[in-house]
């Protein structure tokens, strides 16, 4: 039983939001559910330093703070400041200890989140978490934390609103590349850890026939360090558009707006083209799709998954399977470029 806690209608609220980028796109059902259900809450988000600017136009947002270093030194002295702005609650969306007792620390009277990690002492509402509540998608995972608010999610979509700012910048890049107007489709080929990501010369497989097949233009997007690794998908797709380090996070996602498919390992920029509006095809190895996969209704999304006997995994790489020669482990060697291709051409054929 999870109880209940009030607040005033005007009152200033925390939300710890997660680490990584994919997390915080599945956080955005909940965040447009508590705007619409307490418009009146003023929320601060806060988030790792390099994700400042990529939430600043999530539903309900009103400012945003940076989270410090994560020595227990570090977490006081940001609980001092914290405690400063006389928050009302904080809403803890990650699972771990160290979230829940910041905002203890920093005197926050209302504190909800996930009774996960050994921290309920730390929250004045823990909320149950069940072994069944670890199998459900991770955007129905966060919106369990608004449960003591009696906040639900209801079928609301994710977001990422773009600025004018952004779409001018995404214009001008395209512009630049000779694609503005055209069709074309994005891949991102990059993942948080190497033996994550399916081999760059298949998913180069993948953009050529898309080209000669569809006439998409195969358009790479990364940051800057990611060119070298976007060699073996050149060298197999030689009219592919590289922009690896020619946007920003938020100028990318604008390009991906614009793409007739996005195509990509299990990512953030995955989950990101899913909140723009565009049909994802993932390709996922040892993760859990039926907890990450695009939030998307099934007609505009298909994942590519080889669902062998160990998966999905801990991601332990090479504790618990043997690396291919490429260092890739056997659910992503299983994975062919003709079936990644064929789940584009099905998307694509639904979109038309």
């Amino acid at each position: 039983m999870t109880s209940s806690a009030a607040l005033a209608e005007k009152a200033k609220v925390l939300v710890r939001l997660p680490n990584w980028l994919g997390d915080i796109i599945l956080c955005t059902p909940s965040l447009k559910a508590i705007s619409t259900a307490r418009p009146g809450w003023e929320l601060t988000a806060l988030v790792k330093p390099g994700l400042k600017d990529v939430v600043r136009t999530l539903p309900g947002i009103a400012d945003v703070e940076v989270t410090g270093g994560t020595t227990l030194q570090a977490v006081r002295q940001q609980a001092k400041d914290l405690k400063r702005a006389r928050f009302d609650a904080a809403i803890i969306f990650p699972k771990g200890f160290r979230e829940a007792l910041l905002a203890r620390l920093a005197g926050i009277p209302v504190r909800c989140g996930l009774s996960t990690d050994h921290r309920s002492f730390l929250l004045t509402h823990p909320v149950p978490f069940t072994k069944e509540d670890w199998h459900l998608h991770h955007a129905k995972q966060f919106a369990k934390t608004l449960l003591p608010f009696g906040v639900t999610i209801d079928n609301e979509p994710l977001s990422f609103p773009l600025t004018d700012d952004d779409n001018a910048l995404a214009e001008k890049v395209l512009s630049e590349a000779g694609l503005l107007g055209k069709p074309f489709a994005v891949f991102h080929i990059g993942a948080s850890k190497p033996p994550r990501a399916w081999h760059a010369e298949r998913f180069g497989e993948v953009g050529k026939a898309i080209l000669e097949r569809k006439g998409l233009t195969p358009v790479l997007v990364g940051g800057p360090g990611d060119d070298g690794a976007h060699a073996p998908f050149r060298e197999v797709c030689p009219k592919a558009v590289d922009l690896a380090g020619k946007t920003s996070l938020r100028s990318m996602a604008a390009v991906v707006s614009r793409a007739a498919l996005f195509v990509g390992n299990d990512s953030g920029p995955m989950h990101v083209a899913a909140a723009v509006g565009v049909p994802v095809v993932a390709v996922f190895g040892p993760g859990a799709p039926h907890k990450t996969e695009p939030y998307l209704p099934s007609a505009r999304f298909r994942v590519i998954y080889a669902s062998l006997p160990c998966s999905p995994c801990r991601q332990a790489f090479w504790q618990e399977c043997q690396p291919s020669k490429a260092l890739k482990p056997p659910c992503l060697e299983a994975i062919s470029p003709e079936a990644v291709l064929l789940s584009c051409e099905k998307l694509l054929a639904n979109k038309s």
